[in-house]
């Protein structure tokens, strides 16, 4: 006859071990309807459809049409206008008829033709041109916004990479939500099979009621467990689709494997690399010699404007196509500003101080980043140490949980310790799935950090241009 049981068995204690580890497991992922999608397929709809990465995309087009629009201030600028006046102003009138080659000697013989001068049209046409010769504050106004447009390309690449990351993080999630309703149907095969024995157990007469009805519990836990790790999996496949850009919280799975991500190397080399690596780190570099060169920008209004203008006028009394006279001027121009109430003194000294304030925030900036490339590679080595360990875990559970399940099959032992020793089992499998997947969530953490990430998923993503 079984022995009597010392302590109670609560199902809450494997319900609550599981669940902890499913949601500490899986995050929000994203899919959309259908039979699936590669990791491949999953990052070139979510470029195409995110719409994050749409929003830079704009951002850049309209960074590069500011330094097209900074580029025309040192170009040649034409001007054509169109006038038509009528006045008898004196002076005004005076300066038509003669603009027109309309004054006559007759016109001096009464000086009320001047005072009291009959109205006068004109049609005026004239084309302006102006060239600057020496304008520095031009020239380096486009030189920043260039480099503005390149850095913001940088920052169109982060954000592709942002992208990838939350895909990637997604796809793996699913992968994982997959795995643990694997072994969430295992530990529910194994409840049933500890029914079946408890109830064979009862009918033979060697068995308790009490341990047919722990096993019933137990079963209906694990049918609890599985149901939750089948709504995580739905969860993970609508943060796929999220990333992915869908629509309406459309569901997607996927159909294979992450490819295999790079090896980890050694740390010393990716926080050396990481600031050619890192697009973010490459723009900030780029606003860094911005605000030196706005200290150069400032400065400039020292220095005087040279230019060169020219104009053609055609005037007409009676209309633009009879044109009565054609003139035209050139001439060059030079424009010092001397003293200015010390506005440029104040100027160059703000800039000087925006350029301390950028370094220092770039300074910040590298620190951080080797900060988390140091982080990340270190969680890399814990969560492969914990892989292996959940293993063997895995292991000595499994050969203890035969082991027990034998010995209540021969009254050796109780029910109650087979129920335990299963929970324990169904533990180890839970923590493997969780530590597989935060040495792979660690993994594209490292490749993230880097900024390596985005040449991984695409090879052959190139340099803004």
């Amino acid at each position: 006859m079984a022995r009597p049981f010392r302590r109670p068995f609560s199902a809450a204690i494997f319900h609550g071990t599981v669940l902890l580890v499913a949601w500490s497991a899986f995050g929000p992922a994203s899919a959309a309807a259908g039979d699936g999608v590669d990791f491949p397929g999953a990052v070139a709809q979510a470029l195409r459809n995110n719409a994050g990465v749409s929003a830079a995309g704009y951002g850049w087009t309209a960074a590069k049409k500011d330094a097209q629009a900074a580029r025309g201030n040192y170009l040649p600028r034409l001007v054509f206008e169109e006038r038509f006046v009528r006045t008898n102003v004196p002076a005004e009138a005076f300066a038509f008829k003669l603009n027109q080659e309309r004054l006559l000697a007759s016109d001096f013989a009464d000086v009320r033709n001047f005072n009291e001068a009959p109205p006068i049209n004109d049609y005026i046409t004239s084309f302006t041109l102006e060239q600057p010769i020496f304008a520095p504050r031009a020239y380096l106004g486009y030189v920043m916004a260039r480099r503005e447009a390149y850095a913001t390309g940088l920052d169109v690449s982060r954000k592709k990479e942002d992208t990838v990351f939350q895909v990637l993080t997604a796809y793996l999630n699913i992968l994982t939500a997959k795995e643990y309703a694997r072994v969430a149907e295992q530990g529910l095969s194994d409840a049933r099979e500890h029914y079946r024995i408890a109830e064979v157990m009862e009918r033979a007469g060697m068995g308790l009621s009490s341990d047919v009805l722990r096993a019933r519990v137990f079963l209906a836990s694990a049918e609890s467990i599985k149901v939750t790790a089948e709504s995580r999996l739905a969860q993970a496949q609508t943060g796929l689709g999220l990333a992915m850009g869908e629509a309406g919280g459309a569901r997607v799975d996927v159909s294979a494997p992450v490819p295999s991500l790079p090896e980890t190397g050694t740390l010393e080399g990716r926080i050396a690399a990481v600031r050619a690596n890192r697009s973010d780190l490459r723009a900030f570099s780029l606003r860094v010699e911005n605000a030196d060169t706005n200290v150069s920008l400032r400065k400039s209004d020292y220095l005087p404007t040279v230019g060169v203008t020219g104009a053609y006028q055609i005037d007409g009394q009676d209309g633009i196509f009879s044109p009565d006279n054609h003139t035209w001027r050139v001439g060059v121009g030079l424009s010092w500003n001397l003293f200015d109430g010390l506005r440029r003194e104040a100027e160059v000294a703000r800039a000087s101080a925006e350029r301390g304030k950028t370094r220092q925030y770039y300074r910040g900036a590298e620190d951080f980043a080797a900060f988390q490339v140091t982080q990340s590679y270190l969680q890399v080595e814990e969560a492969a140490r914990r892989v292996e360990i959940a293993r063997a875990a895995v292991a000595a559970a499994e050969e203890g949980t035969r082991l027990v399940r034998s010995r209540y099959e021969n009254q050796l032992a109780r029910m109650i310790d087979l129920l335990d020793a299963q929970t324990a089992f169904n533990g180890a499998r839970a923590d493997l799935v969780r530590a597989q997947n935060d040495l792979q969530q660690s993994r594209a953490q490292l490749e993230y950090a880097s900024g390596t990430l985005l040449s991984w998923a695409l090879p052959e993503s190139g340099e803004p241009r």
